[in-house]
């Protein structure tokens, strides 16, 4: 199993877990750059992102905002990972 990784400048990459199974807590925050929370996606997956993103003024990121369920009303800022909800740790 992979997880995206949704930069924002719009690159998406796949990415698989150190272990092959599910990602531990320091990938993700490696990946978000700081602490993480998760959200969910309007296709029933986890999006985790750095929970301080807004605060520390963090680009947009476009297709993680079009990706999250309450992305009309909200917006996604930094770089995120979408993955099945059975690779989280």
């Amino acid at each position: 199993m992979k997880g995206q990784i949704i930069k924002t400048n719009g690159r998406v990459k796949s990415v698989k877990p150190t272990n092959n199974k599910n990602f531990n807590i320091k990938e993700l925050q490696s990946i978000v750059d700081g602490f993480i929370e998760i959200v969910k996606t309007r296709d029933n997956r986890i999006m985790v992102v750095n929970d301080k993103a807004k605060n520390i003024k963090l680009p947009y990121n476009e297709i993680a905002t079009n990706l999250y369920v309450y992305g009309k009303h909200q917006t996604i800022c930094g770089d995120v990972i979408v993955m099945d909800k059975a690779m989280m740790q």
